[in-house]
């Protein structure tokens, strides 16, 4: 369906419901439209999506294919348990999310909704450990932190309150905390910019005002200096462990010549989440490279199969993205990813590195520049069609002048016309009658 598109968006009820606007119309498949609804709404957890069935009296059923949605439909996101990765910690609750975001409702609700019908697999969607689901968050929500030291701020800040006192941490309880912050962090990115760590020293502060720094305009200077020096070791120790985003800026993976720490640093550019994901848990390079031919024999058939290349695609895209870091030659990674040079192969891709649908998001964003663009374009506002007038050397058989344009710097239409006739002239008399045929006439010409 073309043309824009409304839904109701339900998060674990009818209290929680919210518009979605899509201007390029109903998605294809499901996958598409769940990952609409990941990035609108900025959903970090897995989730599948159900659909009012009208053959059901309008109750909720799984949705498996997008046919059964139409314009102002109402579908419900419905949260699936997912796996704890070293990301997060184990000692992280809902009281950690933002409230009135879909990650705040209750896990109660979710097995309430869990319970309401069958789990199909072709409506789950699930987030790889190494795989991030958003970009940087408008606003930037402080973790908890361990037991002991959630203890010790929460007396510090009953404290601050009662008597503006200031907490003094020690160097544990600030190991802790700059840890805890460090996980958050790695969310999102690897690479913080200084004005990211200064959102997050201040976010820590704003929750925590027993931790506000004296002698500081700011009040969290000191904590900005710490998380810059933090971010350092802890992408140290993921380079050990053999996290890919760093382990690719390690100096074994330099060029000649680029030897030194801080030589050719490989960073996620602007609204890249996905820079360079890890290998799905229970795969290897070995089993992933058999996957790329396995895929770049189906590309080769006469008949593909679109759904099987889409999902090995999906799933071989962690060592497709650590082959691009390495900037090999177009047309050797062309040979080697077929598959990705096509219009559809490229908005997944574009979604799975940046969460954000390439098409719908370029539409809409012309959209709303269309009057700014026509401005700049014609800052005088809309002309009416004019009529230049031109003079022409015309043959004196020639009643008018067919398909021609008037343009700046063009030689006169007579030399292109004269040209054209003197070569089908054979002989000099002929040349001399039909050049003194010529006369000078004056030619209205509609432009636009």
């Amino acid at each position: 369906m073309a043309g824009r598109v409304t839904f109701r968006v339900l998060f674990g009820g009818e209290d929680d419901a919210r518009k979605l606007a899509i201007e390029s119309g109903i998605p294809s498949t499901v996958e598409e439209f769940a990952l609409q609804i990941k990035t609108f709404f900025q959903v970090t957890e897995p989730f599948r999506l159900q659909y009012r069935d009208r053959e059901m009296d309008d109750q909720f059923m799984n949705l498996t294919s997008t046919s059964e949605l139409e314009d102002k439909a109402t579908v419900r996101v419905v949260y699936m348990p997912s796996e704890t990765t070293h990301f997060n910690p184990l000692t992280k609750d809902s009281s950690s999310t933002v409230p009135g975001t879909p990650s705040s409702v209750s896990s109660s609700s979710h097995q309430a909704n869990d319970s309401d019908s069958y789990i199909s697999s072709d409506t789950i969607i699930l987030s790889s450990p190494g795989t991030r689901s958003c970009s940087w968050p408008k606003v930037f929500v402080v973790p908890r932190f361990s037991y002991c030291a959630e203890m010790i701020l929460h007396s510090g800040n009953n404290e601050f309150n009662a008597h503006g006192t200031l907490l003094s941490p020690t160097p544990k309880t600030r190991s802790d905390i700059l840890e805890g912050l460090a996980e958050e962090i790695m969310k999102y990115t690897a690479y913080p910019k200084d004005e990211q760590l200064e959102e997050v020293a201040k976010a820590l502060i704003q929750s925590h005002p027993c931790l506000l720094e004296k002698g500081t305009r700011s009040g969290y200077c000191g904590w900005k200096h710490y998380l810059k020096i933090k971010m350092m070791n802890f992408r140290s120790k993921l380079s050990r462990a053999g996290h890919p985003e760093v382990a690719v800026n390690s100096l074994k993976n330099k060029r000649k010549g680029q030897e030194k720490p801080a030589a050719n640093i490989k960073k996620p550019r602007k609204a890249e989440v996905n820079f360079c994901p890890n290998i799905p848990r229970g795969e290897t390079k070995e089993s992933m490279e058999a996957e790329r031919v396995a895929l770049l024999t189906e590309v080769k058939k006469k008949k593909k199969d679109e759904a099987a290349i889409k999902k090995m695609m999906q799933h071989t895209f962690s060592i497709r993205r650590q082959e691009v870091l390495q900037e090999p030659a177009i047309p050797e990674f062309r040979n080697r990813w077929p598959a990705l040079f096509d219009v559809s192969e490229v908005n997944l891709e574009f979604m799975r590195l940046t969460t954000v649908p390439l098409t719908s998001k370029f539409l809409g964003e012309l959209d709303r520049q269309t009057d700014n663009l026509i401005k700049e374009v014609n800052p005088l506002g809309p002309e009416e069609p004019k009529d230049k007038v031109g003079w022409l050397l015309i043959p004196k058989c020639l009643c008018y002048v067919r398909d021609y344009n008037l343009r700046q710097n063009n030689k006169d239409a007579c030399s292109v016309l004269s040209a054209y006739e003197l070569q089908r002239l054979e002989n000099i008399k002929q040349k001399d009658a039909f050049l003194s045929s010529l006369k000078l006439r004056q030619v209205r010409v509609h432009v636009n």
